[in-house]
């Protein structure tokens, strides 16, 4: 019972963090257009700090050498989750504006913004470099899995254009993460004034990402969240099915402790942040998608706790 007290407080800071951004939006602290500055800050400067000093202080050769496996899985799982709901999709009838958006909330997890500090509140700064490596495999599963299961269920070609390919592989967290294992593999060291700048703004990447998921659930409003057609279905795939698949998945490839239980977690996450952002892009349900964002993210601070049972 001492693990389950200690996942519940882990969920708990991370919970209030998040009800930090809620209150932000409530007393009108920060507004829709501040949104555009988290967006870019988070993605274009302070996540790939916070992947390049992840790497360089917790990943090791040795260790790189063996992660090959837990970047193939953190492939697989998402890849047959997406699977998974594009079946259940089909059963249920979807109306083609809603089929994607079911079809990515049960794909993908957000594996950053709640992944990251939830893995870091549950299993210390160890479990940064795997976070990393999945980030670094989801990165392009979402950028091209996202965009192409929007594009077909929009009408629009299914192919990924030119530009949207070399968006995906200039993506500044994608460019940083290969920059990090680079600089690991050749031993270089970065001076300190350098490293310690890195590390500073890496390390607001937790607050400022919680606080605009809570910000997320304010703009979508709690009481607006009904259980339309799927939104019931969706909770089972999102935290029972994804992490018995990563289970099996690990079992299957003999990953050991601690990778097991971390990637069980991270396949475990609430749905992605930018799918509402995507959804708009691409002409879906936006509210849809809010809904499911919201109700995602709250589910995740009672099943976490549950799921830490098993470890």
């Amino acid at each position: 019972m001492s693990s389950f007290a200690n996942s519940v407080s882990s969920v708990l800071i991370i919970l209030l963090m998040t009800a930090a951004g809620y209150i932000f939006g409530l007393k009108k602290w920060m507004l829709a257009e501040h949104k555009h500055f988290f967006d870019k800050f988070l993605m274009n400067f302070a996540i790939p700090c916070l992947c390049i000093d992840g790497f360089i202080h917790n990943l090791t050769p040795e260790l790189l050498k063996g992660s090959w496996i837990f970047v193939a899985i953190s492939f697989a799982g998402p890849c047959v989750c997406t699977v998974l709901s594009a079946i259940i999709a089909y059963l249920l009838r979807l109306p083609r504006n809603r089929a994607g958006v079911f079809i990515v909330m049960g794909g993908f997890s957000n594996a950053l913004f709640v992944g990251y500090p939830m893995c870091r509140e549950l299993f210390g700064e160890g479990s940064l470099p795997y976070v990393m490596l999945y980030f670094l495999s989801g990165s392009i599963m979402v950028y091209a899995g996202c965009n192409a299961i929007f594009a077909w269920f929009s009408g629009a070609e299914s192919k990924l254009s030119r530009k949207q390919v070399l968006k995906i592989l200039t993506n500044p967290p994608l460019i940083s993460s290969v920059a990090g294992i680079l600089i690991v593999v050749s031993g270089i060291v970065l001076p300190r004034t350098l490293s310690s700048l890195i590390g500073y703004i890496g390390a607001t990447v937790s607050p400022l990402a919680l606080f605009y998921t809570g910000f997320i659930i304010y703009e979508a409003k709690i009481k607006n969240i009904r259980f339309d057609r799927g939104m019931a279905v969706m909770p089972v795939i999102r935290f029972i099915l994804a992490p018995l698949i990563g289970a099996g998945l690990c079992r299957i490839f003999n990953i050991p402790v601690p990778a097991a239980p971390i990637f069980t977690v991270l396949m475990a996450m609430p749905v992605i942040t930018i799918l509402v952002v995507m959804a708009k892009e691409w002409d879906a349900d936006a509210q849809y998608a809010a809904v499911g964002t919201v109700l995602s993210t709250l589910a995740c601070f009672i099943v976490i706790p549950v799921l830490m049972l098993f470890f």
